[in-house]
């Protein structure tokens, strides 16, 4: 895929309102529906670009590991994951990456209080639909992980969050 140009978004833009929830992406969806997750590719790739860049690399290119991943909304496609580290972040903080298989990345990045996410960057990915895309970088150990996630099976749920029952609640878009 060719390197892509991620911007932050303007602060209300419309259709990324839906992306910038806080928390689990995984456990909003699982709200709506039953989440399965199918891996595409799982190992040891070239860094793009724009993920060179993100990652403090010194130039595209150089070898970090990759997962690829579908999550499924009751069997249909909704996001198109792609996480990425460096060499130290597999064998290092990110090394429970290696042994996720089916498991969504949020066992890993959402079980440690220590981990902290950076600000969110959006794109349009040049496939078919050109589904919008979010990217974000964890950070544990100061050691970056990328999580770029595209959005496939629109509509969303809209998802609000009850201030005073302090929980997230979804409503199923029509």
């Amino acid at each position: 895929m060719l390197p892509l140009h991620w911007i932050p978004a303007p602060p209300m833009a419309p259709e990324t309102r839906p992306m910038r929830q806080p928390g689990s992406l995984t456990a909003r969806l699982a709200r709506s529906g039953r989440v399965t997750v199918d891996v595409r590719t799982s190992g040891w790739q070239a860094a793009r670009a724009d993920e060179a860049q993100a990652l403090g690399l010194a130039h595209a290119g150089m070898r970090v590991f990759v997962r690829e991943v579908v999550v499924r909304r009751d069997g249909k496609p909704a996001v198109l994951a792609r996480s990425v580290t460096t060499i130290a972040g597999v064998g290092g903080p990110w090394k429970g990456l290696r042994r996720l298989g089916r498991r969504p990345l949020a066992t890993l990045v959402w079980t440690d209080p220590r981990i902290r996410r950076g600000p969110f960057e959006f794109t349009r990915l040049p496939l078919g639909s050109r589904p919008l895309a979010r990217r974000s970088t964890f950070w544990r150990g100061g050691v970056p992980l990328i999580v770029m996630e595209a959005f496939v099976g629109l509509p969303w749920p809209r998802v609000a969050w009850l201030k005073r029952l302090r929980r997230w609640t979804v409503h199923q878009s029509a």
